[in-house]
């Protein structure tokens, strides 16, 4: 009996054993399981919600030092806000990279401003808005690309609240445009700058905004300069551009100079 009992026993110890391994083992699977999302959690945890622009670093856009809660452009990122505080504006961001992209819309709030520069690009899944929450800086587009794939959506904070666009190079396409009859943002074309609205839907506005409200000026509304409206060149889209007109005086020289023509080889 006495050797049964121990043979029982060893018995029961290994299985116990067994059993044990197997839970270690399992345990330990669980944990990998565990820590694996864990990690996945904190890698993705900045990019959802909002992205808020702090300008940390630098003015790099791309610089992720430089954005609070994430790049505007990782999976499940929200909207970005740049200046969200509206106070103590660090320096606006400067698109220089291309391959520039974001999740959601972009808001310019008060005090806030956005910069793209020759060998840009930045291309908006939504809406870009400026002047919402105050006024704006400006945002100044010398070269490269500007793509808004909603709306340019300028001054919707309410009255005084400003938010210009300034374009003196490069293209800035969006999808549609819209101006605040409260606010006093205006966009301005200059130098080799283009505007490129993609629907001729959006022409009629544009006609109001360039020939009567002047909302769209050339070169800072200097004179002998207006926008020029392209419908041929992009069949369906329209195209603004900058462009020098004569000055009247030259337009009444010319006719003088062709009438005394016109006397001279009459009487000869």
């Amino acid at each position: 009996m006495w050797v049964g009992q121990i043979r029982n026993k060893t018995n029961n110890d290994s299985t116990r054993i067994g059993i044990m391994k197997k839970a270690m083992k399992s345990s330990r699977q669980s944990m990998a399981r565990l820590s694996a999302f864990l990690f996945a959690m904190a890698l993705g945890a900045s990019a959802f919600g909002d992205v808020y622009w702090n300008g940390g670093t630098s003015s790099d856009w791309s610089n992720p030092a430089n954005w609070f809660n994430g790049l505007p452009s990782v999976p499940g990122a929200g909207n970005a806000v740049i200046n969200p505080w509206g106070v103590a504006a660090p320096p606006a961001p400067t698109v220089s990279t291309l391959g520039n992209t974001t999740v959601g819309q972009v808001y310019l709030a008060a005090g806030g401003g956005l910069n793209v520069v020759s060998g840009g690009q930045l291309s908006i899944a939504s809406d870009l808005v400026t002047g919402m929450w105050g006024s704006s800086l400006t945002l100044n587009v010398s070269g490269g690309e500007l793509n808004i794939g909603g709306f340019l959506n300028m001054g919707p904070g309410g009255s005084g609240f400003d938010g210009d666009i300034s374009i003196s190079g490069g293209k800035v396409t969006a999808q549609h445009l819209t101006f605040s009859p409260a606010s006093t943002a205006g966009m301005d074309i200059s130098g080799t700058g283009s505007f490129v609205a993609p629907s001729a839907a959006n022409l009629a506005n544009i006609n109001y905004w360039v020939n009567s409200s002047h909302t769209i000026t050339a070169n800072g509304g200097a004179a002998g300069w207006a926008i020029n409206i392209d419908t041929a060149t992009l069949p369906g889209s329209v195209i603004l551009t900058a462009s020098q007109v004569p000055e009247p005086s030259a337009f009444a020289l010319f006719g003088l100079g062709a009438a005394v023509l016109g006397l001279i080889r009459r009487r000869s």
